[in-house]
């Protein structure tokens, strides 16, 4: 089947007709496995976060698997008009992440830099515990708890600031990432062990620069972090999210 050129605005649903499309008319069959990302991709003429938006949804649904280090297969089939309508309405009432990511990026950075000057004692011991529990989860590969906790830093920062305007604003953005179609993506991105190493490093070097009260190391240390993380969403290290 030759892949269409997307030319619409909400692209990620598209693409997701077009996989529910090639699996209903029975192109690919339970336990084929599809082609890799960047080749849909390129296929679509649509960027690689998007066809992973479009994955995400469709895994949540229990229609594809990503198998860490081989690739996407098909799990079931497809016809259920009820569960594709939930995929598409699931990929159109999403925000899109990098705008989340562009927001988060302005004010984190901000966030941490006035973190250094007001978290106390309780606070740092809590972001210390929190670390140890992504660590933890990192090593059983216990996914849930590990974005949970994630989450958890993220927040646990802004709180240390003190300030309930920063903590308005930045809590919607850290809990959109909770959602459904959110956690798909991150458990994608997440198969790569390298990308959840990196993100635990760089979470402790945030920590570090706040306990030692470097405003400047704080701020840049978060920016780093959440544009690292940007970068792992828009092109994995690896095809093994992509397969």
């Amino acid at each position: 089947m030759v892949f269409k050129k997307i030319k619409t605005t909400r692209k990620s649903v598209y693409a997701a007709e077009q996989l529910l499309s090639v699996i209903r008319d029975g192109t690919y069959k339970i336990g084929d496995q599809i082609p890799p990302e960047r080749e849909l991709a390129e296929r679509m003429g649509i960027s690689r976060p998007l066809i992973r938006e479009a994955l995400s949804a469709l895994q949540i649904a229990g229609i594809i698997e990503s198998r860490a280090g081989d690739g996407t297969y098909i799990r079931r089939s497809v016809g259920d008009a009820e569960i594709e309508n939930q995929v598409l309405a699931m990929l159109e009432g999403e925000e899109h992440p990098i705008l989340i990511f562009e927001a988060r990026i302005v004010l984190e950075e901000g966030a941490s830099r006035i973190a250094v000057m007001h978290a106390s004692e309780k606070d740092l011991e809590k972001m210390r515990h929190i670390l140890d529990q992504e660590r933890t989860a990192a090593e059983k590969g216990e996914y849930a708890h590990y974005v949970m906790a994630d989450r958890e830093f993220h927040l646990a920062v802004v709180a240390s600031s003190r300030n309930p305007f920063l903590e308005a604003a930045i809590r919607p953005l850290v809990e959109i990432m909770g959602r459904r179609l959110w956690k798909g993506i991150d458990q994608l991105c997440l198969l790569d062990p390298q990308g959840v190493s990196q993100s635990m490093e760089e979470h402790s070097r945030i920590l570090d620069a706040i306990e030692k009260r470097d405003d400047h190391g704080a701020a840049g240390a978060m920016r780093h972090h959440l544009e690292s993380a940007r970068d792992r969403f828009l092109v994995s290290n690896s095809d093994v999210a992509a397969g």
